[in-house]
């Protein structure tokens, strides 16, 4: 068997071997070109590969994050108002409302409708709604006060002509029952507001009469010859 040449023979075989392809590397903004060169005479060298980093995602705590991005919905622009009349859809003047705000400026405003509700409109609101309340209040407290003063009398007279039988001639009306109590409270009630009971003879009969929305009186009525 042979025996290997020696060192410097082999390097000196070494040096004179041309190599197949020689191997270059280009860093450049980021991206790594590989490219591979051909040294035989003749032969064309391989296209250029150009390979482009991938997006990397964040990272937090070692975990990737993925972004999600989304569109802002449209959002229907509103106005906040005070009508200044009734409406059917929205409610009653002096009602604070919100409404689209191209509804507010092309018929609420040019109709004159109802107003912005700024700072200054909103406490002329609560101030007209606290004296409103005020009047409502004075009001009630009136009512209550006039059917106290109705039950406490006991009793109001009427007086018609009577038959043998004790059975009245005519009939007794709201208007015999005001007069009655204005002769006796010095004040005029209405009466459309009284009610009466059936009144065919002399005896004495409750009677109501509605004084406010949440007040009714009651009172006695007397009717005798």
């Amino acid at each position: 068997c042979e025996s290997p040449p020696p060192r410097h023979t082999r390097d000196a075989q070494a040096r004179n071997r041309t190599p197949e392809t020689q191997v270059s590397r280009h860093t450049m903004s980021g991206m790594t070109v590989s490219a591979s060169l051909a040294t035989f005479t003749g032969l064309r060298a391989a296209p250029l590969r150009v390979t482009s980093p991938k997006a990397t995602l964040p990272r937090v705590a070692g975990r990737a994050v993925r972004l999600t991005v989304e569109a802002n919905k449209r959002i229907a622009k509103k106005a906040t108002v005070v009508l200044t009349m009734s409406d059917p859809k929205l409610g009653q003047a002096g009602d604070i409302v919100e409404v689209a705000l191209g509804y507010w400026r092309n018929h609420l405003e040019p109709m004159g409708k109802a107003k912005k509700a700024t700072t200054e409109i909103l406490a002329e609101v609560e101030a007209s709604a606290a004296v409103e309340v005020a009047a409502k209040n004075a009001e009630s407290a009136g009512a209550r006060a006039i059917a106290t003063a109705l039950a406490t009398i006991g009793k109001f007279t009427v007086k018609k002509t009577v038959g043998e039988d004790g059975k009245i001639f005519g009939s007794v009306t709201t208007s015999d029952v005001v007069d009655a109590i204005e002769q006796q409270t010095s004040k005029k009630m209405d009466k459309k507001a009284i009610t009466l009971p059936d009144i065919s003879e002399v005896g004495i009969y409750e009677c109501s009469i509605k004084l406010h929305p949440d007040v009714t009186g009651v009172f006695k009525l007397e009717v005798k010859a």
